[in-house]
């Protein structure tokens, strides 16, 4: 089978770099897809029509969604408590669920302790 696509570069295309070129647009598009995936449908709600209110408040409450899932990435990768607390819960929505009523609830006075809230109030699993 032939696969057949077209991408737009200013790049020179060569038969030297024409498979680069082709495999780092496929993985740009995969990670835009997956990226844009996540913020629709998995606990940012990026989908919802955020163009209510005064002057620009669409395009801050999506500059937060998406500073929120940077940050949310850069705690997976740094802070063991936060990777703890999200692999007890399980889905993102869930874990986001959870992370709301720890806060509507109880007060904490560190983060630490507030995800160690959240992994034990979901119990052993």
């Amino acid at each position: 089978m032939i696969y057949k696509n077209s991408w737009v570069t200013n790049k020179t295309v060569s038969q030297d770099n024409v498979v680069l070129i082709v495999n780092c647009a496929r993985a740009r598009w995969k990670i835009e897809n997956e990226h844009n995936n996540v913020l629709k449908n998995q606990g940012y709600n990026l989908k919802h029509n955020f163009g209510h209110g005064e002057n620009h408040a669409s395009e801050n409450y999506c500059l937060l969604n998406i500073l929120a899932f940077l940050f949310h990435g850069i705690l997976m990768l740094s802070d063991e408590n936060y990777q703890k607390a999200r692999a007890t819960v399980g889905r993102r929505t869930e874990f986001f669920s959870e992370l709301r009523a720890a806060l509507k609830f109880v007060r904490h006075n560190d983060w630490d302790g507030f995800l160690l809230f959240v992994r034990v109030i979901q119990g052993p699993g």
